[in-house]
């Protein structure tokens, strides 16, 4: 059987309310003359504009930017395999509300303009740490951050928000990933000999 296409609009007489699929002179269950009035059953979306298809754009890119670097630094998470995409985006596609996801991270990716203040204070902590060789930390607690969140009748600490380069949050999950490494070979039962090989192997001592 073929599927059914309904009309995104129709007619209306405006006497006796009788409907029509599409226009006519008159009315053919009153017979009345001129009283079709056309409604539109669908609302039409109205089509974005370059600017609103630039910043469009600029967020998916942005997205997926964040959402591979993420799965390159941290690896993919296998309980997701079948539903992210290659690079992790799953906020298009499932309902979890957030963007992407890795084995132990799911990101968030804002891509919007933020109130000039935050932008200046940043700029100014990474002009500091430059100058004295030091890794910048932004750290937001404002004043109407709830204390903690409700998640499945359990109330959880709301910790404040820490905000540091991308580039030195992928170096401290390089450096976890080898710690966690590390600790794995001391806890293994491996000779003393071969422990020490794979420590100088984790650490870059041995080629």
């Amino acid at each position: 059987m073929a599927k059914m296409i309904r009309s995104k609009r129709e007619w209306r007489c405006t006497v006796c309310s009788a409907t029509h699929m599409k226009w006519q002179g008159s009315c053919k269950n009153c017979h009345k003359i001129g009283t079709l009035q056309e409604y539109q059953l669908v609302p039409i979306k109205p089509k974005p504009t370059i600017t609103q298809k630039a910043v469009q754009r600029r967020s998916k890119n942005s997205e997926r930017n964040i959402a591979k670097r993420m799965q390159d630094v941290d690896g993919k998470d296998p309980n997701f395999e079948g539903i992210a995409t290659s690079t992790g985006r799953i906020g298009h596609i499932t309902n979890m509300r957030v963007d992407t996801v890795s084995k132990h991270y799911f990101t968030e990716n804002k891509n919007r303009a933020l109130p000039r203040w935050i932008i200046d204070a940043w700029i100014l902590i990474n002009q500091r740490a430059k100058d004295f060789n030091k890794v910048p930390l932004l750290h937001l607690e404002p004043p109407d951050m709830p204390k903690d969140f409700l998640l499945n009748g359990e109330r959880h600490k709301l910790d404040t928000i820490a905000c540091i380069r991308q580039d030195r949050h992928e170096e401290l999950i390089r450096a976890e990933a080898k710690a966690n490494t590390a600790r794995a070979i001391l806890n293994s039962d491996f000779s003393d000999e071969k422990m020490l090989y794979e420590l100088r192997v984790l650490l870059g001592a041995e080629k």
